[in-house]
């Protein structure tokens, strides 16, 4: 099969945004994404103390502010956008859901990290999420998780299509929409598809390997780098 000089931005996803246009999983990042004809984004959402869902995804803060004392789910909102405004503006989920409503041609991949399930059940959880994300953008988002009961628990709560990161062996027990896994096991798409599951990779950042993982039949490829992609000739 020839290869097409520019990968079709309906097969991309902006992972937590654009870094171009910013900090992961930051407002900014995001913008810049969807300026750039992104269809599809996904972010990363974790729980403060106060039970403030935030979009960001490492719960330790080591990486991101070089605070490997700070753990977003010990820390309550205004303490923990206090340490990040070092390095970036701290998004919560309802302001980028805000922000979603504005984008109607954006599909956002909300994917919830598996540390509250220490502190709150999936259903908890799932009950959480319906009250913030609203009516309209419940065609919009996709909701996916590591962690399986939390799947199950927002396609029976919530209703909106659903996703697994298959970085665990437990699969969810109701039926998903998305698989995601790593680019390495490229050779178990066909199997997934054949149920009618959607199967996306990551993280890809080159433009060769990108092309590789969709001839060998990947829905949708995850990069960092959004627009230098959409934009990059093979």
């Amino acid at each position: 099969m020839q290869r097409q000089t520019r990968i079709p931005t309906s097969k991309l996803v902006a992972h937590r945004g654009d870094r171009a246009g910013g900090i992961e999983n930051t407002l900014a990042a995001f913008e810049y994404a969807a300026a750039h004809g992104a269809r599809y984004a996904e972010c990363d959402i974790q729980f403060t103390r106060d039970l403030v869902a935030v979009v960001i995804h490492d719960n330790r803060l080591q990486r991101l502010c070089n605070r490997p004392d700070v753990k977003v789910m010990q820390t309550e909102l205004a303490d923990l956008q206090q340490i990040c405004s070092a390095q970036f503006k701290l998004c919560e989920l309802s302001e980028l859901l805000s922000w979603l409503l504005q984008v109607p041609h954006l599909t956002l991949f909300i994917e919830i990290k598996p540390p509250i399930r220490r502190r709150l059940t999936a259903r908890a959880i799932a009950r959480r999420l319906v009250d913030q994300i609203p009516a309209p953008l419940l065609q919009q988002v996709v909701l996916i998780s590591q962690n399986s009961d939390i799947i199950d628990a927002c396609k029976n709560h919530i209703g909106c299509r659903t996703g697994w990161v298959a970085e665990s062996h437990r699969q969810p027990t109701t039926a998903f929409d998305y698989i995601f896994m790593p680019s390495q096991r490229s050779s178990t798409i066909s199997s997934w598809q054949a149920r009618g599951i959607k199967v996306g990779l990551y993280t890809v950042n080159d433009i060769s390997g990108a092309h590789t993982l969709l001839e060998a039949g990947a829905d949708l490829i995850e990069t960092d780098y959004f627009s230098r992609l959409a934009e990059a000739h093979d």
